[in-house]
């Protein structure tokens, strides 16, 4: 498993990769399981897990994580 921060709110926040579409989020009032979906035309979309909406704070989260991975894995 990958460990990582990203900036969320002008805070460093802990990210742990659990597996390819599932991250583990230390945000500072709770750990959220954050899964990555596609929809049918291919767009990205972050739930946190067991649940079935996208969230300010998990576009927000989702991004942050996109955007890391995108400037460290290439």
């Amino acid at each position: 498993m990958d460990s990582f921060n990203i900036q969320l709110n002008n805070h460093e926040t802990g990210v742990t990769r659990r597996d390819e579409d599932v991250f583990i989020v230390r945000l500072p009032e709770k750990t959220i399981y954050l899964e990555k979906r596609q929809d049918n035309e291919g767009a990205n979309h972050w739930f946190e897990q067991g649940k079935d909406n996208e969230t300010t704070l998990t576009a927000s989260i989702g991004a942050a994580i996109e955007t890391w991975l995108a400037k460290n894995n290439s």
